[in-house]
């Protein structure tokens, strides 16, 4: 242990307090436009984030998180409206 580089410790543990820092603050200024958990990891995902670790900083799991993802792709259509499933 004593070889490891502190700088590829430290790194990435200061850039996800960051990146939950800035979360915190949109949240708090835009309440509304973070309300739900997958915009929550998706704005975390655009400060750099890799999905694994954007969930686990809004608080749920990157399964959880892939699921909500699917189904809200699942839900438009072209025209704007949801999909219909086949024989019904």
């Amino acid at each position: 242990m004593a070889d490891e580089d502190p700088q590829a410790t430290w790194l990435p543990v200061i850039g996800k307090a960051l990146a939950n820092l800035c979360l915190a603050k949109a949240i708090e200024q835009e309440p509304n436009k973070y309300d739900a958990l997958l915009k929550r990891v998706r704005f975390l995902e655009g400060l750099g984030l890799s999905r694994i670790h954007a969930a686990e900083a809004a608080g749920s799991s990157a399964g959880s998180v892939g699921v909500l993802s699917w189904r809200a792709k699942g839900k438009k259509a072209k025209n704007g409206k949801a999909k219909k499933k086949p024989g019904r």
